[in-house]
């Protein structure tokens, strides 16, 4: 029987270049992710929420991989936290 593996959304950000960036990091680290992206308006001049969402069990790796990410400079640091 197959096992059910639940993503968790823990990080929120507006910009292309990160996500990008964000998702090569967590699959050098063999961390499976999902990218999604939400426009919470109908207008279109607003940016639109990208969210981040990773396996259960590896929630807190991925959060140190784009802590570090941030803090380097690899990535803006406009993103926040979900968990």
């Amino acid at each position: 029987m197959a096992s059910r593996i639940d993503f968790i959304d823990i990080y929120s950000f507006y910009d292309e270049f990160d996500a990008n960036v964000i998702e090569t990091l967590l699959e050098d680290y063999d961390i499976s992710c999902s990218i999604r992206t939400f426009n919470p308006s109908a207008d279109p001049d607003v940016y639109f929420e990208k969210r981040i969402a990773v396996e259960e069990d590896k929630v807190e790796n991925a959060r140190r991989i784009i802590n570090d990410a941030r803090r380097s400079g690899v990535i803006s640091r406009e993103g926040r936290f979900r968990v």
